[in-house]
């Protein structure tokens, strides 16, 4: 560091530095992240992470005094701010890798969804895939939001079955049109929203609490790429349940609904939401939030007309898609309790279901390997009476 050495040199030596150096899955695209299968469990990865970091333990005091200098450098030599936050930032995370189980990095991982399309299907008439690329901030502490459950991922893949079913077929071609919006609640990393954006080709707002909406913005805009060459769209935006607009205090700083997406309320046609019940107070704010933004009713003119003596086609009954874990008897009754919740605001199912769902980060050993925690998944799409 007394040499002044440039940014790009600094951070390249940092890069070299990193505790986990992953061969598991190639990486295709500009980030410097290490991408894991999706059934890699978080306990694997940590063990892996750890593995390489005892490796580097040979000169472990050198790089520690390394980095540190880096920390405690103002690199003043360095006239771009930004790059001298972007080069602490790394020298701290190369530190925190070094420092247990919970100050592991960012896992990023692949999750692989077929699009189940005869139009998708490729030459061997095998159905074609599209991988979805999701990260996980590195300490989740209570910030659920920051992992990728399983249920998210049973529900993504059964998207292109769904939107077939009588219960949303109705919707299927404005969707595909883009003509109306998409509205994923407590959308967290943002695998569910993001599929349906990609699968059916939708415009889709991911929403969450505002300390979750950065990482669901870093995963909207790695993936849009895929999700525009598929013909969706996909934004992300802060929407706290049972938050007004009114709540919203910007010189302090404090944003509880985004209204440049959510200006008011029922403008959703269709609503999605998978495992987001995990507290008692949750199925009452859920049902409230799929109340306030479930839309009313959707109208459209024949032939695409605006009226001019164009007679109205019947309005497009809304619908709002729903998926929880069912992993004890707890999670039952609070699902029980959504249910009623949501007969009490006159919304009602209109088609119902069960599939298995597992999440690998809640697995153990069972001797042989990592076994994942298997679980069932009820689910129900929602319409108004």
């Amino acid at each position: 560091m007394r040499q002044q050495p440039s940014f790009t040199d600094i951070m390249a030596c940092l890069d070299s530095l990193r505790a986990s150096n992953s061969t598991s899955v190639a990486i295709d695209d500009n980030s410097n992240d290490h991408v894991w299968d999706c059934a890699t469990p978080r306990d694997e990865i940590e063990a892996h992470q750890a593995a390489s970091a005892h490796e580097l333990q040979r000169y472990a005091n050198a790089v520690s005094r390394y980095l540190s200098s880096i920390v405690m450098s103002d690199l003043a030599w360095l006239p771009n701010e930004d790059d001298r936050e972007a080069l602490w930032a790394a020298a701290s995370r190369r530190i925190a890798e070094r420092c247990g189980r919970m100050a592991m990095g960012d896992i990023t991982r692949r999750w692989p969804l077929s699009t189940a399309s005869e139009s998708d299907k490729t030459s061997d008439d095998a159905p074609a895939q599209i991988d979805l690329i999701i990260k996980e901030p590195a300490i989740v502490g209570d910030s659920l939001g920051f992992k990728t459950w399983g249920t998210s991922y049973a529900m993504a893949r059964m998207l292109p079955t769904l939107v077939n079913t009588p219960s949303l077929r109705h919707l299927q071609p404005m969707l595909r049109q883009g003509s109306i919006p998409v509205l994923e609640l407590g959308a967290g990393t943002g695998l569910l929203g993001l599929a349906a954006a990609a699968l059916w080709r939708a415009d889709v707002v991911l929403s969450d609490l505002a300390t979750i909406v950065p990482n669901l913005s870093v995963n909207v805009e790695r993936n849009s790429k895929i999700i525009q060459a598929r013909g969706g769209r996909a934004r992300a935006g802060v929407l706290q349940w049972g938050a007004s607009r009114s709540e919203n205090d910007t010189e302090a700083g404090v944003l509880v609904v985004d209204t440049s997406l959510f200006p008011e309320d029922h403008q959703f046609p269709l609503v999605l939401a998978a495992d987001p019940i995990y507290d008692d107070e949750h199925p009452v704010l859920l049902a409230s939030a799929i109340d306030a933004q479930l839309a009313l009713d959707v109208r459209h003119c024949a032939d695409g007309v605006n009226g001019h003596g164009v007679a109205e086609k019947p309005p497009v009954s809304p619908r709002a898609v729903v998926m929880v874990p069912l992993r004890d008897q707890r999670t039952r009754e609070m699902a029980a309790m959504f249910v009623s919740e949501m007969a009490q605001r006159r919304l009602v199912p209109v088609d119902e279901g069960e599939i298995a769902g597992q999440d690998s980060d809640w697995g153990y050993n069972g001797g042989g390997g990592t076994v994942a925690c298997e679980f069932t998944c009820s689910w129900w799409v929602f319409h108004r009476l």
